[in-house]
């Protein structure tokens, strides 16, 4: 886990733990080898505007429906590239995307479906490990930022 989200954690006050599993490339496969249902793990994609960055957090078992999001965002937005995401988050491992994006000064909108669950898991930032938090301390978190239904099931690959 980076420093920066145990700084974030602990300036806001969110208990949390952490669970470590095996390397993995995927937000499915986190939730796979850490035993965790994928709607309750977070995920987190970068998405690029015309001059700025904005990350979405959603559920790792939905895919984001570009259209909704741009509707509700206000703004043409696509999937980052691999380089836009090693910038943003530099001390992360590469391709990885926190669960936590505006620790970096990331705008940030959510799924409303991270809610459901009474427990959240987050991308740490590396490829082994995740962190667990209550939904009461995210919803606190995220509070204010932009949120909305932006996700679908995904679809079979």
């Amino acid at each position: 886990m980076t420093h920066r989200i145990e700084q974030y954690l602990e300036e806001h006050h969110v208990p949390y733990d952490i669970v470590n599993h095996g390397h993995t490339a995927t937000s499915m496969q986190a939730a796979h080898v850490a035993h965790v249902a994928a709607s309750q793990l977070a995920k987190g994609v970068l998405l690029e505007g015309d001059d700025s960055l904005v990350a979405a957090l959603i559920p790792a078992d939905q895919e984001i429906r570009l259209e909704q999001l741009n509707m509700e965002y206000g703004e043409r937005i696509h999937l980052a590239d691999e380089a836009s995401v090693r910038h943003a988050f530099s001390d992360c491992d590469p391709g990885a995307v926190p669960g936590l994006p505006m620790a970096w000064g990331v705008e940030t909108i959510w799924d409303d479906d991270l809610l459901a669950e009474t427990d959240i898991y987050l991308e740490a930032g590396d490829h082994r490990r995740l962190i667990h938090v209550e939904t009461r301390y995210l919803k606190d978190i995220l509070g204010s930022m932009p949120h909305c239904h932006f996700g679908m099931p995904r679809k079979a690959h």
